[in-house]
């Protein structure tokens, strides 16, 4: 992943993120894992995420894009 929300985090490079989803009874578990970040980087890099995960959870219950307006800043993706 590269973040892009700003020319700063855009510079820290590619990070890798896991999702890992498995079913638990009739719903299921979703676990992220965000690792091979940059010594030292910025806590910019760590601050989209509820707003993306939020995003993920309206998509999957409803079929719809989360229209919040952070969320539409980004909707180009």
């Amino acid at each position: 992943m590269v973040a892009s929300w700003s020319d700063e985090v855009r510079s820290e490079g590619p990070t890798r993120v896991t999702w890992e989803i498995e079913p638990v009874g009739d719903s299921c578990r979703l676990t992220v894992t965000r690792d091979e970040l940059c010594e030292g980087a910025r806590d910019e890099l760590y601050d989209g995420w509820p707003m993306i995960l939020s995003g993920l959870k309206t998509w999957l219950e409803t079929g719809q894009l989360l229209t919040t307006p952070g969320s539409l800043k980004y909707g180009g993706w």
